[in-house]
This record gives C-alpha cells, structure tokens and sequence, in this order.
C-alpha cells in the first residue's frame, strides 16, 4: 500500500493521521510510522489470508509478467515473483522512492523482480505488456481511482487480469456508548483519504474502462483491542483531529475515547471495516 499522486496538496505527515500522511511519505524526516504501520499489518492473519486470494486471483502461471501498483514495501512483491518463476517478472511501481529503496534493499536477489518509480495515474509502461495488474489499498488513496484503473487496464494483456482490494472507510464503525462521536470520528478519518469510499465503486471503475467477468468478494476486518486498532486507525490522532474541526469539545472527545479504553478492559470493544476484492478480466484473446 503506497500513494501514487498527481500534484497533489496533503497535510503535514508529521502531525496529521495516516489517513492523510501516508500520501506523502517522501516529505517527512523519518518515515518510521509508516514503515512500521506497512508491517504491523502484514503480520495480521486477515491481511495474509486477503493478499494470497488476492494473488491466487490473478491466474498467474509461470513466465508471466505481472504489475503490483503502490507496492509499499515490496512485502507482496517476492510473493509474486515466486508465482511467475524465474522465466517471468514481477514488476513493483511506487510514487515513494524512499519505499522503492526500502524495497530493493529488502528484496530477494531474484532476476524476476524489478522496480519503477512511477505514478498510477500515467504509468510508464506500454500497453499490453503485462498478463495481470493488482493494486492492494493504494487506490484510497488516489484523487481519481478510475483513471488509474484504466491505466492498469491499458498496460494488460487482452484477456489478462487485474484485480483490486480496498477499503469502503464508509463501513468503518467504531461501537461507543455515544454513537454520533463515533460517526464523528469515524467520519474524519475517511475524508483523510482522497478516495476513501472507493471500495464499493471498484466494480463499476472497472466496467468503465473495458473490463468484463468482473467478481467482487467482501471481507470484513474485525478488531476487538483497543491498543491494535488506535494503531491501525490512529483513533487518538483522529479524535484530536474532529477537536481542532470543530466536530467534538475537547470534553467529549475524551469521554469518547475514555469509553474505548473501558470497553477495551471490560472485553468488549469493537471496530469492523470491510474490504472489497473485485477481479475484472481484459476482453479479448
């Protein structure tokens, strides 16, 4: 997950949430945060089991070649290179150049991987060149999702695949004893994201630029610790955020967050988000 942009404004990573930072990690002095948050959710079952479906999706059989949009880290980058073999290539594509280096340096010594520093927008490549595009969590953060989506469309294959997973922030529930400070909250971080409703929209973005056969499965990510999910959600930030808006009294916004951390120790808080996978294939072949 990383942050291709075209001329975009974004607030100051050091002090926003990561709704909004995460675009642009490249103007901060340590991108640690980032870094560490790319980590913490690969490590999570529910992000490990999404991503092997979402390659399994792909159809890719050795000697293909295969595009990864906003590979972040290059954490899912090796896995696709194992799946098109030494004869194909996995090619990883980032705005960030701090995450691209972060990549090579990480990356397997394998012929079959590359890298490019590139923008979804108005990817580097020419068309057809690719049996199977995917992006994971990138497109939220994109001022037009669409157009990337075409883009990955463009550059694959006439009877290729390309497959998307996002987030809906629209689904992102927070339970509270006081209901309308969680939407509150849950509000301010989805309108950190230039595209944060884009989840239910992927099936129709990708009819629109030709895709046909299209597939969407829905999954839904559950925490139940307080400590995992401010973590993810930067749920403390954000709350400070929907205080300095105007949203929340400083009052309430710590009554609010005061009631999670209680429902964290009584055992049961909750938050839930759900992800949309959508599969289209390029018609033709």
């Amino acid at each position: 997950m990383a942050q291709p942009l075209s001329g975009e404004s974004a607030p100051t990573p050091d002090t926003g949430s990561l709704a909004g930072a995460f675009r642009c990690v490249d103007r901060v002095s340590d991108p640690g945060r980032f870094v560490a948050c790319l980590e913490r959710l690969s490590s999570i079952p529910f992000f490990r089991d999404y991503k092997s479906e979402s390659r399994a999706a792909l159809g890719l059989r050795p000697g293909d070649r295969v595009l990864e949009v906003g590979c972040g880290l290059g954490l899912d980058l090796a896995a696709l290179g194992a799946d098109v073999g030494p004869r194909g290539l996995a090619v990883g594509l980032d705005m960030s150049r701090i995450m691209l280096e972060r990549t090579r340096q990480a990356a397997p010594p394998r012929a079959c991987l590359a890298f490019a520093a590139g923008d979804a927008l108005a990817l580097p490549f020419a068309d057809a060149v690719f049996h199977a595009c995917r992006v994971d969590r990138t497109l939220q953060h994109v001022a037009d999702p669409f157009q990337a989506l075409a883009e990955m469309a463009r550059v694959t294959r006439p009877g290729g695949r390309v497959v998307a997973v996002e987030p809906d922030w629209g689904s992102y529930l927070l339970d509270s004893a006081d209901p309308e400070a969680a939407g509150i909250v849950a509000r301010t971080w989805r309108e950190g994201f230039p595209s944060g409703r884009v989840g239910r929209s992927l099936a129709r973005g990708m009819a629109g630029c030709g895709l046909s056969d299209i597939a969407v499965t829905p999954r839904t990510f559950v925490l139940r610790d307080f400590a995992a999910a401010d973590a993810i959600y930067d749920i403390e930030r954000t709350v400070a955020g929907a205080v300095a808006a105007g949203g929340l009294t400083q009052e309430r916004g710590a009554a609010f967050l005061c009631g999670l951390v209680q429902a964290d120790g009584l055992g049961y808080f909750f938050s839930s988000l759900t992800f949309f996978q959508v599969m289209g294939r390029l018609r033709g072949a």
